[in-house]
């Protein structure tokens, strides 16, 4: 992918409407809201009236210029999408992580960085077979079991420009669609999701996805340089970890010094306790433990052969780390400071972004450093045993539910429909009824009667 290009969005045409309502409920709050502080910067008498107005105002000021800037110039699940490139797991493939980021979505919090929805599909290419797969988010997060085939669309740039973007932001779920799915058990799962789908409508939006290499050259955000580092380390520490019957054996023949082995030891469970940290603790978090690391090797005097061997990997992992942290924040702070610059930077040459999407992109990246792990972002496979545990169960439900949810539906419409015709029959019968009773009255007042007879006569 080399330019950033247009995906279509499907969305829950009542998500659209519900945050339609909730824009105008926010509106008239807004303008009350102005129209109040004007009036009190209005009433003060001197400039320390109008200082207690401004201290009365505290943080909200940021926060309410921030939500009227959104209702003038935001849209209802206003989307902006951008792409992430990582390596595979193994060395022939590679993936790529595509955001879905909804902009101030479910209204604002008191948090002025807020944002709604940020959800993702996974898309994993090998480089010598061509074959493409993907794994669609089934809720909360959670990734499927089993990634559909996409080969057939021949390359990522084609996936997305062909397939749909299923968004379901109260189940927290982002799917990808393949319009036409190649074989039989494919059309079958649309097939299914689009019974499960039920009634609901959709509306099809299109939104502008930043492509992996702006928002690494453009941008400067080099995510792929991180994850790379991180499996390097695991695939090293692997192979070192391996060799300790070796390592034992030659202990026994050489007599290596034991502080030698001990320090050998301790090297490689502190290791192993760091990898723990980089694959479930969101990057933000890992930078502590990571600079300590490397310290700590860097600053051994006789570091030993696999001290020498890991230190090279930790540096350039503490490098990488601290690099994409820095340009997170760096891009938060100019997003919000130096806005106009920012909405006008190259990046977003092209694009038909509204200027709260383009700053929900920068905030996007500072918020995933900060709230998804490495496992959660683009490997699943290596997610915690809790994280397992739920997407199998989410993997195995979702589907099942949401049929028995839309059979569920048929069926009480299909009552109510029922009901409805029942209770209008009712009244059809019973304006029939009444009806011929008034027929029957107006024929006996209309009919001559006999006179009665003179019984005494």
């Amino acid at each position: 992918m080399s330019c950033s290009m247009k995906v279509k969005l499907k969305i829950e045409t009542q998500w659209l409407d519900l945050e339609r309502k909730s824009m105008m409920k926010m509106q008239e709050r807004y303008r009350l809201w102005e129209q109040e502080t004007l009036k009190k910067a209005r009433d003060a008498k001197d400039l320390r009236g109008l200082r207690e107005v401004f201290y009365q105002l505290g943080d909200r000021w940021e926060w309410d210029q921030t939500t009227g800037a959104w209702l003038s110039s935001g849209e209802p699940l206003d989307t902006v999408g951008l792409v992430l490139r990582m390596p595979g797991l193994q060395e022939d493939k590679e993936r790529y992580v595509v955001y879905a980021v909804m902009a101030y979505s479910k209204g604002l919090t008191s948090k002025f960085d807020h944002l709604g929805d940020k959800e993702r599909v996974i898309l994993e290419r090998d480089r010598k077979t061509g074959e493409i797969v993907c794994w669609s988010t089934t809720g909360h997060g959670a990734v499927d079991i089993f990634p559909i085939d996409l080969t057939s669309l021949s390359t990522v740039e084609k996936v997305l420009a062909n397939c749909f973007i299923v968004a379901q932001p109260g189940d927290h779920a982002l799917r990808l669609e393949d319009p036409v799915p190649p074989g039989l058990l494919p059309q079958l799962a649309k097939r299914l999701w689009e019974i499960a789908g039920g009634d609901k409508r959709f509306t099809i939006k299109t939104i502008d996805v930043l492509a992996f290499k702006d928002v690494e050259e453009l941008l400067d955000f080099r995510f792929h340089r991180y994850a790379n580092a991180v499996i390097e380390l695991e695939r090293t520490w692997t192979t070192l970890k391996g060799n300790t019957a070796a390592k034992a054996k030659e202990i026994v023949l050489d007599e290596i010094p034991k502080h030698i082995e001990s320090k050998d030891r301790n090297t490689l469970r502190r290791t192993e306790g760091l990898l723990h940290i980089l694959w479930f603790k969101p990057p933000i978090e890992q930078l502590v433990a990571v600079r300590k690391a490397y310290d700590e090797i860097s600053s051994e005097p006789t570091p030993t052969k696999i001290q020498v061997e890991l230190q090279p990997y930790l540096g350039e992992l503490l490098y990488s780390l601290a690099d994409i942290i820095e340009k997170a924040k760096y891009l938060k702070w100019k997003s919000v400071i130096e806005k106009k610059e920012f909405r006008e930077s190259d990046v977003f040459r092209g694009l038909e972004l509204s200027g709260l999407a383009k700053e929900a992109m920068a905030v996007a990246l500072d918020d995933i450093l900060r709230e998804h792990s490495l496992s959660y972002i683009g490997y699943p496979e290596r997610a915690t045993i809790r994280g397992k545990i739920m997407r199998t169960l989410f993997g195995v439900s979702i589907l099942p539910t949401r049929l028995l949810l839309s059979f569920m539906r048929s069926v009480v419409r299909a009552l109510l429909g029922a009901a409805v015709l029942s209770y209008r029959l009712l009244l059809s019968f019973a304006d029939r009824l009444q009806g011929g009773r008034n027929r029957k009255e107006r024929s006996e007042k209309e009919t001559p009667g006999s006179k009665p007879t003179d019984e005494s006569s």
